[in-house]
């Protein structure tokens, strides 16, 4: 794979790529059921760390020197820092004095080439109560970290001035030629007390992580049903793919997240056809408004009814679409269900009651060198496109 740019949620893959989109969801969830059974699978899980911003990270494959910065390093004209002064060069603001503190800490790490991770915080948390318990608390997004005082983690987050989860190694000549593989052996980064670099692997054997027979069978309906209403409705999906504002798929897209936002998800695929078309009417007349003539007016005008002719006429095809992505979602989400099942460290959302548990941000599934998101979108998703965030 290239840059490890963005993550997909396994269902997108419908959207995005339209019918063999949706078969290679379908692939991943078989193996992902097969592995929570008893079957062993070429299929690795990783918690998703709600970790942010994004640092990239290691020795410069051309001149043997260690760098920090984002995702930029990868630009046609890298952006990788290796004192100082490059920071204040290439990144100005908010996040200037985050990589100055990055550069510092990581370069104690003896890390051979580059990493991807995600940062967790750049000092040493403060001790806290949470439900009675004392502990070290840090949030570096959405998702609210708990380390009991006194345990492996607690002790390890006591001891250290700067955290990271590190999940994707890069190989190449130079920056802007390197190439992603997912996962990251941090087995010799473990040495530094001042760096807890904290592990993204997930332990995917015994009782806990075991598919019960009723969860086995719900997720196996699901993969069913999707399987049927792809073939009925492939018409449409065919259509799929395009990156364009107003193609279908940017579109839907733009839809359900406005759904997650909301929180009011649509009781059945009829309910979210209909909101779907509605939203589509709504996104042209916003455009047909900013039009300054009447030519180009009318040329919008025309696109939407065409468009709106175009779903009012293919709603078997349509409605059987969404079919196919919520019985996805539906299986995936059975399957994050026992994933949550394993105890790690306390993941918290703060709301204006206070905290309240919540689960991981979600898991990374990894097949054949393809990655997906697992993360359930009514939980974690509309939390992370309502909740403050904490960096700057």
């Amino acid at each position: 794979m290239s840059k490890n740019t963005h993550l997909e949620h396994l269902e997108d893959e419908l959207i995005n790529n339209g019918y063999a989109g949706g078969l290679n969801a379908i692939k991943f969830l078989e193996s992902l059921r097969d592995m929570l059974g008893t079957q062993v699978t070429g299929t690795r899980i990783t918690t998703k760390w709600d970790g942010a911003p994004a640092i990239v990270c290691g020795t410069d494959p051309e001149t043997g020197l260690f760098f920090v910065g984002t995702k930029s390093v990868f630009n046609k004209v890298p952006k990788a820092a290796f004192s100082d002064a490059d920071v204040d060069h290439h990144y100005p603001g908010p996040i200037n004095g985050i990589l100055k503190k990055c550069l510092s800490e990581l370069k104690k790490l003896p890390i051979s080439g580059i990493l991807q991770g995600d940062l967790l915080y750049t000092s040493t948390p403060g001790l806290a109560k949470m439900g009675g318990v004392s502990g070290y608390k840090f949030r570096p997004n959405t998702i609210t970290y708990f380390a009991q005082e006194g345990s492996e983690l607690g002790n390890k987050v006591a001891a250290s001035k700067l955290g990271i989860v590190f999940h994707t190694t890069y190989s190449g000549a130079s920056l802007p030629e390197a190439t992603a593989s997912f996962g990251a052996n941090v087995a010799g980064l473990q040495g530094v007390p001042d760096v807890a670099v904290l592990s993204s692997d997930f332990q995917t054997t015994g009782k806990e992580v075991t598919l019960t027979a009723m969860e086995k069978a719900a997720v196996n309906k699901n993969i069913n049903s999707a399987k049927t209403s792809m073939t009925k409705g492939r018409n449409f999906l065919d259509l799929l793919g395009g990156k364009k504002p107003f193609e279908y798929t940017a579109m839907f897209k733009m839809y359900f997240n406005q759904v997650v936002r909301s929180g009011n998800v649509p009781s059945s695929s009829a309910v979210m056809l209909r909101g779907f078309v509605a939203f589509v009417s709504g996104r042209f007349d916003m455009e047909i408004e900013k039009k300054k003539t009447e030519k180009a007016k009318k040329q919008w005008t025309q696109k939407k009814a065409d468009t709106i002719k175009y779903l009012n006429s293919n709603k078997t095809a349509i409605h059987s679409a969404m079919n196919a992505f919520t019985a996805l979602m539906t299986a995936k989400n059975i399957i994050i269900g026992r994933l949550q099942k394993v105890k790690g460290i306390g993941t918290f959302i703060e709301d204006e009651d206070g905290y309240r548990v919540t689960s991981p941000e979600g898991f990374v599934a990894i097949k054949n060198g393809t990655a997906m998101k697992l993360v359930d979108r009514l939980e974690f998703s509309r939390a992370n496109f309502t909740v403050a965030k904490n960096w700057g």
